[in-house]
């Protein structure tokens, strides 16, 4: 009796602590969903759309939506601070004014560093280097790296981007030739034509590496590419982030091990959500990519213990890197230094920002669409670059830098683009508050996400006017009154984290553009 009496005390405590630890979960679902933004939240008297969906939010709006449409739409209906509840009750801030995206991006920058999740879909894709790093580590880096972008290094390497440009101008030119009526032109996938040419440029001015994509569709790293850019959509990123969210999934799919049996990811549907065969593609381009990226900082490894004058050096970035490593470190071992990691990470993160945000970001694209669409400016354009053509079929940095409405259609004299101004290649990015902190003027608790409404930004009615919206290069031969120099045009975003390759970026654009 003694034993059956223990027995079912020991199962009446079992359902106790069931039903405990139920009620647990329960309220704290019940608190994180409904009681903390209703009622609870700092943040819930400022303006916002709806919370939404009880579990998302409007993450499913902001998914299914053009990136960065839906907070530019609550942004002109709520203001210049905008409050949108993102999944499982996490709430997301937008801040416009150039005095909250300066205490943001600069003045406090340590305060605010990508989140987690982020930082780990970045390094799965462009390594733990620039991008991903902060602190200390990323002001070294930084320092070390800035003289590969000097501008005196960039005007020697603009020479290098006309073999694969005549290359894409050839390709174009026998398409249209051998069309029946070739007066009548060629409809052209210019997407997939300039993610080649972008990534053929990038490989031969920071690594020296020929690619070739544009005739060897075959090439390891341009398969690997074309593969990663057919996973991109917003769905799929979305799922990336919670992928990535989990505990120990960046090390994991970036590991060999995950290489070796990526075909058991086909089989794990309950996890991935993905269509059948992406994350298995995934880890697949990303090896591979990473492979030759370490082959390549090899083979300059090994150039780097031949001893060539000024004139025969390599001027390619990860030459100009590998060779300021060695003589810093034989001046004084004690110094700074990049390990072997993290200049293959640099290889990576020159890859995927070079190019994905160039080609990928569809900014070249959109010029070529936004210039097909005005007749105008297309033909103003044509006009001052056929005579500097007529003189030099190649021209060098400083002829194309003084081509004035090259600069309204790509590039003012503040180095801010039109094109790049309406659509950016990365029209948004986040930011995690570490502390409670105030931010204009509003209490924002610890732990707050912060979206950097890029796009938004470019396109605010406040600073660019009503046609703020519309393909104008007019726009830069005189600025709006309120137009601030750095914080009303994000697309190179500002402070420490503000794009290092700006000037190559732009530079190549107006050559492929020209």
């Amino acid at each position: 009796m003694s034993t059956l009496g223990a027995y079912l005390s020991r199962g009446v405590t079992f359902g106790y602590l069931t039903i405990g630890v139920g009620a647990a979960i329960g309220y704290f679902v019940v608190h994180r969903l409904w009681i903390w933004p209703f009622f609870l939240s700092p943040l819930r008297s400022i303006p916002g759309p709806p919370l939404g969906h009880p579990i998302f939010g409007q993450s499913l709006v902001i998914v299914r939506s053009e990136s960065g449409i839906p907070q530019r739409e609550w942004v002109k209906q709520y203001g210049s601070v905008v409050r949108i509840m993102g999944p499982v009750g996490i709430e997301r801030l937008i801040f416009m004014k150039p005095d909250a995206l300066h205490h943001i991006l600069v003045k406090h920058w340590l305060e605010y560093p990508r989140p987690s999740f982020l930082r780990h879909i970045l390094g799965l894709v462009t390594g733990y280097g620039l991008l991903t790093v902060t602190g200390d580590e990323h002001r070294q880096m930084r320092k070390a790296i800035n003289p590969a972008f000097s501008i005196p290094n960039l005007m020697a390497q603009t020479d290098m981007f006309y073999d694969s440009i005549d290359g894409l101008v050839k390709i174009i030119h026998c398409a249209i030739a051998k069309e029946k009526n070739s007066e009548d032109g060629k409809v052209l996938l210019m997407y997939e034509w300039m993610s080649k040419v972008t990534l053929d440029i990038i490989c031969q001015t920071a690594f020296g590496y020929k690619a070739d994509s544009l005739h060897d569709p075959h090439n390891e790293l341009a398969e690997a590419y074309e593969q990663l850019l057919d996973l991109q959509s917003g769905p799929n990123l979305a799922k990336i982030a919670i992928i990535m969210s989990l505990p120990g999934a960046a090390k994991v799919v970036g590991s060999k091990w995950a290489y070796d049996h990526r075909h058991w990811f086909t089989k794990i549907k309950f996890v991935i959500a993905f269509n059948e065969g992406a994350v298995s593609d995934l880890i697949d381009s990303m090896y591979r990519i990473k492979r030759v990226s370490s082959d390549i900082l090899r083979q300059k490894m090994e150039d780097s213990v031949v001893v060539v004058s000024d004139i025969e050096a390599k001027r390619d970035i990860m030459s100009l890197l590998v060779r300021s490593r060695k003589a810093e470190l034989n001046k004084d071992k004690t110094v700074y230094a990049m390990s072997d990691r993290a200049m293959i990470d640099q290889v990576l993160t020159f890859l995927g920002a070079g190019h994905e945000t160039t080609a990928t970001g569809l900014s070249w694209v959109q010029t070529l669409w936004l210039l097909a669409n005005d007749q105008e400016s297309q033909k103003r354009l044509r006009q001052e670059v056929a005579s500097v053509f007529a003189d030099n079929p190649r021209p060098d940095y400083r002829s194309l830098k003084d081509l004035q409405w090259l600069d309204c259609v790509i590039l003012s004299r503040v180095t801010s683009m039109e094109s790049l101004r309406l659509l950016p290649p990365v029209p948004l990015t986040v930011r995690a508050t570490t502390k409670d902190d105030y931010v204009d003027g509003i209490l924002v608790p610890k732990g707050t996400l912060l979206t950097i409404p890029i796009r938004i930004v470019n396109t605010w009615k406040v600073i660019w006017g009503e046609d703020a919206e519309e393909f104008n290069p007019k726009r830069w031969i005189k600025l709006p009154k309120d137009y601030h120099p750095v914080f009303s045009m994000l697309s190179f975003l500002a402070g420490p984290h503000a794009c290092i390759g700006k000037t190559m970026a732009i530079i190549e654009m107006k050559t492929v553009l020209a």
